[in-house]
């Protein structure tokens, strides 16, 4: 495996800002590129409020946000970004000709050494990726925001390498994340297949009237929800009983009628413009803030519960 001491992070906006300053706190050399100066300044700003709550949490020395800022290094020039680069990231919108385009100038414009990486969240990238180094090219799909959220699933390809796979894990971990790699493309990966099991039977829930939202969110957050830090839901059945949820299983007694492809809970709020935090509601009324001031808030929560699982051995 090659070192890897640059990173070059291609998309700037919500996952690449945050991107970049995961590997710039960890010592990283960084190159973020977009397409336009406003958009990479806007980035520089949204870091520097990043490292700014850090500070106010105790996690950074006050003064070192300087320095984290200083190895991340903007250009709206991506041959300029990846003329050195080890490891690229691509993070630009989820299309198939754009991420198709991208590798085809990605390819001519790295350094034979580089390994390609996509941040798709549900895209087959290696079944329309076309590049003459495809052992280098695999997935690192990571969840927001990058810079608190732990987990980066890495998703190999039919030709990548092994080498190519343990030096992106190697990179991950001294980056400070959980990586956990994946032998081969399925739709939704790990997480996002079981989150999206569990957001079908809200719906299901909500769109009968079995339960109003806040009563559900608080179904999950005051009962499995809280022990999934701890026990995750494998282990959770080794806690209840293997031949416990086995009888459970068979029976159907829980099981949910076929996937459904529309929810008029979800058709209903759209249509009255109620998008979520974007909007100001959603489900919920959040009461005229900003998004900005709302995701603050989250994150603040966020990064404190995952130190507190840091301290329990769990992260």
């Amino acid at each position: 495996m090659h070192e890897i001491r640059t990173i070059a992070i291609i998309g700037a906006g919500t996952m690449g800002h945050s991107l970049a300053q995961v590997f710039a706190q960890r010592g990283y050399r960084v190159w973020l590129n977009d397409l336009e100066e406003e958009i990479l300044s806007r980035a520089q700003s949204r870091i520097t409020g990043n490292l700014r709550t850090e500070v106010e949490l105790g996690l950074l020395a006050q003064g070192e946000e300087g320095s984290v800022l200083e190895r991340v290094r903007t250009t709206t020039r991506i041959e300029a970004a990846c003329e050195d680069a080890d490891f690229v990231i691509e993070a630009i919108v989820e299309n198939q000709a754009a991420k198709q385009q991208m590798f085809s100038i990605l390819d001519k414009v790295c350094p034979p050494r580089t390994i390609l990486a996509s941040n798709t969240s549900f895209m087959d990238i290696f079944s329309f990726v076309a590049t003459g180094r495809p052992d280098k090219v695999l997935i690192t799909h990571w969840f927001a925001p990058p810079h608190i959220v732990p987990l980066v699933e890495v998703v190999r390809g039919p030709q990548t390498s092994q080498d190519t796979v343990d030096a992106g894990t190697a990179l991950l971990i001294a980056a400070g994340k959980r990586p956990i790699v994946i032998s081969k493309f399925l739709p939704g990966f790990v997480a996002n297949r079981l989150q999206s099991a569990l957001t079908a039977e809200m719906l299901f829930l909500l769109d009968n009237g079995y339960a109003t939202a806040e009563d559900i969110d608080m179904a999950t957050k005051a009962s499995f929800g809280m022990r999934m830090p701890i026990l995750g839901v494998v282990k959770k059945v080794d806690f209840a009983g293997v031949d416990q949820i086995q009888r459970s299983y068979g029976n159907g007694l829980y099981r949910s009628p076929p996937h459904r492809v529309k929810s008029e809970t979800m058709d209903a709020l759209v249509a009255e413009g109620r998008l979520g935090v974007k909007s100001g509601k959603g489900f919920f009324d959040y009461g005229g803030r900003s998004p900005e001031e709302i995701t603050q808030e989250t994150n603040m929560k966020l990064i404190r519960l995952r130190e507190f699982l840091r301290q329990m051995g769990e992260l």
